[in-house]
């Protein structure tokens, strides 16, 4: 597997550039946010990449950050979505804006780009909600962010006789969290907060365990 390549930048335009290193040059395919934050060449470049073998052809896909590949690799995962799919999503949306609108179960911003339509955007929301929490701490949002993101429909689906902790990990878990994950976060959070802390204390402790204090 071809996880990063490092070379001269020979040539790029909208959707590929072309990398040479130990004299060869490997055309890279990359989103357009890549293409737009990329030098121009020749210069010297750093690109985390994904490499796709088919039958008929091997596909080399580049990223300048960590977020772009991250990103590229949970759409492919998801059912129908295939390696040039996921790079028109990622080049029509920003990396922080996708994970935003997957936190925030935001269709419209999925479903308005050009080959999703509400039917796949609701596949990726759905195929996506274990993947969404760890894209928007890798986006930089921060625990308040995450916390305020939680969906109102979440909040309705929690007891009202449940206490903060057990709200957290209802919350956590429709955020995509584990329910092992969410009930050691919100233990964690508990008793860093203490007895009278109330949910969004609780809430915002634990999504800061979990997403390394950010």
């Amino acid at each position: 597997m071809i996880t990063h390549l490092k070379g001269q930048l020979v040539s790029k335009k909208p959707g590929s550039v072309v990398v040479e290193t130990a004299g060869l040059g490997y055309e890279v395919a990359v989103p357009l946010s890549t293409f737009l934050a990329l030098p121009e060449p020749p210069a010297e470049v750093f690109l985390y990449t994904r490499l796709f073998i088919r039958e008929e052809s091997w596909d080399l896909f580049g990223f300048l950050t960590t977020l772009e590949r991250e990103s590229f690799l949970a759409l492919t995962s998801v059912n129908r979505v295939g390696p040039k799919l996921a790079l028109t999503i990622i080049s029509a949306i920003e990396p922080g804006d996708l994970a935003r609108a997957l936190m925030t179960r935001d269709l419209g911003a999925l479903a308005a780009i050009k080959g999703i339509g509400a039917k796949t955007a609701e596949r990726l929301m759905l195929e996506l909600k274990d993947r969404a929490p760890k894209l928007a701490a890798l986006a930089g949002m921060t625990s308040e962010e995450l916390a305020s993101a939680v969906p109102a429909a979440a909040a309705l689906a929690v007891s009202t006789a449940a206490g903060p902790e057990d709200e957290a990990v209802s919350a956590l878990v429709n955020l995509g969290y584990s329910g092992a994950e969410a009930d050691k976060a919100a233990k964690i959070a508990r008793k860093e907060a203490g007895g009278e802390a109330d949910l969004g204390t609780v809430l915002r402790l634990a999504l800061k365990f979990l997403t390394g204090g950010k």
